[in-house]
């Protein structure tokens, strides 16, 4: 098996070998690709050349043409892993297309059942690195062909036989995608639809004496909110609001009386001790106690997590009250629902602000819910500040999205080292060189020490500077939206660059500058971005038309 494997690899290696020979039109046959296969396991990438439009198309065509036929044929394994190593490869010296390894993983898995794609999927792990790599590139088609990949993938599996292997294309998305990354933020804020069966029905033949189900109203009062939860913009509209905080005021006062009961027997069963000695033994444990009950409850707590349907029967509505986990649960999704609709998350989406009277009751709601949720054991006071503090983050969370999703991750810095002496002792540098490797000089008054350490004069400083202000030029600015607005990148247009202010208003000012016709595009009656864009790049084609018959005319005549 080991000698297949490896025959398939270098067999997958010479085919591409020579197909990147073919299109260069270096005559090479697939035969001597192979034969030179094995002794140059590197042989396209160390030669690799970058090649044209047209030639890396036909590259990655060939490519994908072969991993069909191959994967139809069962032949799936070292070949088609040989194959994805030298189309990275090659992308990475810029002689293929970026997406290219992406086309060859979404072929192969979309071409794969379901068992053979999680053998596969390793391998892609083990190459995790040099994909994303190429993804860092500012190439917006190979990142939307892996997302695309990945989505599809995780749409085939199912979350409860295939846990563990959805668990790991995400963490592969996780790891490859940059932080800033706006396709996994829920931009719009989409709310989880509710479908819950109610049977209202059945709750009037369930009543039973003393039974907190007793009342018919709490059976709908109580999955009622349910749906409140799942669009919380019509829930705070005026005529919904009283009916909303009737239904939570009573589900809160149902928990409260639950709350009271369990903790009255745990009372009277453990009276407390008035003697002197029961206090100094108190006293004595006092603090090895506390650390051993702030561990047992992190095991406890670590032991209790599991995820639960519930069921919406009215016979197991009383059940379900008993149960503190399920208490919890509600609880959580309360305090959720309440920052929700605190925050101008839905005001964004074009729904009404709360009333003071509304953000008022909100805040009742809130410290009712947090003081329940403290009281519920196991661990109530530590899985209330957990929430707390994960609300606090979610907080965050959603007015990094509110400015745009501005990228915050930062290229790591190397420490600079100074050069040292023959004795061993740092050379002196002059003032310049101290001012540009970032040193502050004191020259021993304040006034001139600021003066000297205002910055370098240096004609390379002041360069330096000049080009970090510079204004780029009208078509490198308009690049990245004319890479979106291709098809064959397939970005929504929620997620277009014309959605930017700050983009669009730097935009229409080098339009004003460079070329004031594409105003006009825009300003026109049904124009906009995009058609100023579009007539930009065919009026650069039709310059760079012009300017090479130019160059032929003028040929032919000499």
């Amino acid at each position: 098996d080991g000698g297949d494997n490896a025959a398939d690899g270098l067999a997958g290696a010479a085919f591409v070998d020579s197909v990147v020979a073919a299109v260069r039109g270096a005559g090479a046959s697939s035969g001597e690709a192979a034969t030179s296969g094995a002794e140059g396991a590197n042989g396209a990438a160390a030669k690799a050349e970058p090649l044209d439009a047209e030639e890396r198309g036909t590259l990655e065509l060939s490519m994908r043409i072969f991993l069909e036929r191959k994967s139809s044929a069962g032949a799936a394994g070292a070949l088609v892993v040989a194959l994805i190593d030298r189309s990275i490869e090659l992308a990475t010296a810029r002689a293929a297309d970026l997406n290219t390894p992406f086309a060859l993983m979404e072929d192969l898995f979309d071409s794969q059942v379901i068992s053979e794609s999680e053998a596969l999927f390793p391998q892609i792990e083990q190459r995790g690195a040099a994909l994303a790599k190429l993804m860092r590139s500012t190439n917006n088609r190979a990142k939307l062909t892996f997302i695309r990949t990945c989505n599809e993938l995780l749409r085939r599996l199912s979350k409860s036989k295939n846990t563990n292997f959805c668990g790991r294309v995400l963490l592969l998305m996780a790891y490859m995608l940059p932080l800033s990354e706006r396709s996994g933020v829920n931009l719009k804020g989409a709310m989880a639809p509710s479908d819950l069966e109610l049977q209202p029905d059945e709750a009037a033949d369930d009543k039973q004496e003393g039974s907190a189900a007793e009342d018919g109203s709490l059976y709908a009062s109580f999955w009622g909110l349910q749906a409140a939860f799942a669009d919380p913009a019509a829930a705070v509209k005026p005529e919904s609001w009283a009916t909303l905080v009737s239904r939570l005021e009573t589900v809160l006062q149902v928990f409260a009386n639950i709350v009271s009961t369990d903790a009255a027997p745990s009372a009277e069963a453990a009276p407390a001790d008035p003697s002197p000695a029961g206090d100094e033994a108190a006293a004595a444990s006092g603090g090895e106690g506390e650390d051993a009950e702030m561990e047992e409850a992190a095991h406890e707590m670590g032991r209790e997590v599991y995820f639960a349907k519930f069921l919406t029967s009215p016979k197991l509505l009383q059940l379900q009250l008993r149960d503190a986990y399920f208490r919890r649960h509600v609880l959580v999704q309360l305090l959720i629902f309440v920052q929700t609709i605190s925050t101008d998350q839905l005001q964004r989406k074009g729904a009404p602000a709360l009333a003071p009277r509304q953000r008022e009751a909100a805040e009742k709601l809130r410290a009712r819910a947090s003081e329940l949720l403290a009281g519920i054991a196991p661990n109530g006071p530590l899985f209330a500040a957990a929430l707390e503090r994960l609300l606090v983050r979610e907080r965050h969370w959603l007015e990094w999205k509110r400015d745009g999703c501005a990228a915050f991750d930062r290229a790591a810095t190397e420490a600079e080292s100074a050069p040292l002496a023959a004795g061993g002792a740092k050379k002196r540098r002059s003032g310049a060189a101290a001012r540009a490797g970032g040193k502050r000089q004191q020259l021993g008054n304040s006034e001139l020490s600021r003066l000297w350490n205002l910055g370098d004069n240096s004609l390379a400083s002041i360069a330096a500077e000049g080009n970090k202000q510079a204004v780029p030029s009208l078509s490198a600015y308009l690049q990245p939206l004319v890479e979106q607005l291709d098809p064959e990148a397939g970005i929504e247009k929620e997620y277009l660059l014309t959605n930017d202010k700050v983009w669009m208003w730097k935009a229409l000012r080098l339009m004003s500058k460079k070329d004031v016709s594409l105003l006009g595009k825009i300003s026109a009656q049904g124009g906009s971005m995009e058609a100023a864009v579009n007539h930009f790049v065919e009026k650069q084609k039709g310059n760079a038309g012009g300017e090479e018959g130019g160059e032929a005319t003028a040929m032919e005549t000499e």
